[in-house]
């Protein structure tokens, strides 16, 4: 038998982030396809206590009950729990008046959220890798981003309690690690179709691009990391600044106008209205209200920029 890389690659991610693997319980988000399977296979070797979550949000017929089937036989094989919610995503999406795919994943988060903080898990175990996290960055490229979404998925989001302990490793290690354990899986048929944007990229634009490119994939993961430590030295540059200009009191808070100014850089005025939901539309706005007078203001559902006197005040409203 080969030794297992990724199964030490596994261990190391939590080893790194200070994550005991034995002293926790954790939930695996598991659909049924090969990356999640492989994910529970890694969890098992790896000796966590872990229990299955999975979500049928009842869009592909009898293919969607199949794969709620499998998953509850693939818990019977480890013999952990297995927590199964079914969803009428369609009526969510229709009613909320977002894409299915972003009904579905606003009902799957929420639910591994509750289903977590029920049950005493300590964190919520995905199974997104390399790949995902390149089609990601390619989509928040073409539909218009800025550098925190050339940064891809994060590894970990401590405030959801969720991990991606398989992001560093590529879609074709976790298939050749499946063969060679043969492990059994689900195929999604929805993936052969190139009408969701995540397919299209996939079967579509990243084939195309490593005709031309055969080293794509290493050259966008390499830069993705790139860009994750240009927003680590970027975020802590305007957290420093943001301290300099930036008076807390109450509530509310306080910017000197000239001081403000002197930076006259948009994206730093960005970085400060943004936390108070403001887009970045807003910073024409406000920009103009440095020359407005004195009770002039603008506003968003929740907050005011007013100008008053020499100074900016970012106040709730009430």
């Amino acid at each position: 038998m080969k030794p297992f890389p990724l199964l030490q690659t596994f261990i190391r991610f939590f080893k790194e982030k200070n994550i005991s693997l034995t002293q926790h319980r954790f939930l695996l988000a598991v659909s049924g396809g090969v990356d999640s399977v492989v994910l529970c296979a890694l969890s098992q070797r790896a000796g966590l206590n872990f229990a299955i979550a999975h979500c049928n949000f009842g869009l592909r017929g009898e293919e969607s009950n199949r794969d709620e089937a499998f998953v509850r036989s693939l818990g019977e094989q480890y013999g952990v729990a297995v927590f199964v919610q079914q969803f009428d995503t369609a009526a969510y999406a229709g009613e909320n008046r977002v894409s299915t795919q972003e009904a579905a994943r606003t009902l799957r988060y929420n639910w591994f959220d509750t289903l977590r903080q029920d049950n005493g898990f300590a964190y919520t175990l995905l199974a997104h890798h390399a790949n995902d996290n390149i089609e990601t960055v390619l989509m928040h490229f073409f539909r218009g981003t800025g550098l925190e979404g050339l940064t891809g998925m994060p590894d970990e989001n401590r405030e959801k309690g969720c991990l991606r302990p398989m992001l560093h490793l590529k879609r074709s290690e976790i298939l050749v690690y499946a063969a060679e354990h043969n492990l059994q899986w689900v195929e999604d048929s929805s993936n052969a179709s190139s009408k969701y944007t995540r397919n299209f990229f996939r079967n579509e634009i990243l084939p195309q691009l490593q005709t031309v490119f055969p080293q794509v994939e290493d050259n966008l993961l390499h830069n993705i990391h790139r860009m994750q430590r240009t927003a680590a030295l970027y975020n802590e540059q305007v957290a420093a600044l943001k301290k300099k200009v930036c008076e807390i009191k109450g509530e509310e808070v306080h910017i000197p106008v000239l001081k403000l100014l002197q930076y006259r850089h948009t994206s730093l005025l960005y970085e400060i209205i943004k936390d108070y939901g403001f887009s970045e539309s807003y910073v024409a706005e406000l920009l103009k209200l440095a020359d407005a007078a004195s009770g002039k203001y603008i506003a968003n559902e929740a907050w005011r920029i007013i100008r008053h006197r020499a100074w900016f005040i970012i106040a709730p409203k009430t």
